[in-house]
């Protein structure tokens, strides 16, 4: 409080003279709570979801496999990338008749790519019905968090762990697609 106090008693001119116009106006109307600025709410993001449209419908599960690991790698690398972690995973495809179904499931809080892409496998395989043709397919991180991975002392490897921290410092240097699984490569191809 009494630095405030203190600059409010410093005469306009001289904050001029000694800061310039416009941040010596700036620290003498802030100091008597004054600042044009609209007040903007904090939001914190609720979500993270990215979908593709296939440039042709198709049954091929492979091909669904593929996209969806693309899709789920992407998202695993925002939400690391934010600092952030997930705790429900939902896949969503979109027949050709635009009848569009979704599932989702709730996990133990991860970024980590494999228990990622694990759950999302097992949605879509519960959504996927080989006699209609799929035209989207789409994948939702919700319930975030602010964290990071929990190593498992039991089930994540060591080298995996750094191969996926590698990979990550790849794509934050060279843009997200610098570096993909083998699995995610045919999407990005077509």
């Amino acid at each position: 409080m009494r630095a405030i106090r203190v600059l409010r008693q410093i005469p306009l001119k001289l904050l001029e003279k000694e800061f310039g116009g416009g941040l010596g106006r700036t620290l003498h109307e802030k100091s008597f709570g004054r600042d044009p600025q609209p007040v903007v709410p904090y939001r914190a993001q609720k979500s993270l979801s990215h979908e593709h449209t296939l440039h042709e419908d198709t049954t091929d599960l492979s091909v669904l496999m593929t996209l969806l690991t693309g899709l789920t790698e992407q998202l695993g690398f925002q939400l690391r990338s934010d600092k952030k972690v997930t705790s429900c995973i939902a896949v969503k495809i979109r027949y050709s008749d635009f009848n569009t179904v979704s599932r989702q499931r709730k996990i133990s809080y991860t970024s980590h790519d494999p228990a990622l892409l694990a759950v999302a496998r097992e949605l879509l395989l519960e959504l996927y019905d080989r006699r209609q043709r799929i035209r989207l397919v789409g994948v939702r991180f919700s319930h975030l968090a602010y964290g990071d991975h929990q190593i498992n002392l039991f089930s994540d490897a060591g080298k995996i762990i750094d191969l996926h921290q590698a990979m990550d410092t790849v794509r934050a240097k060279y843009g997200r697609r610098a570096v993909m699984r083998g699995a995610s490569y045919q999407d990005r191809c077509s």
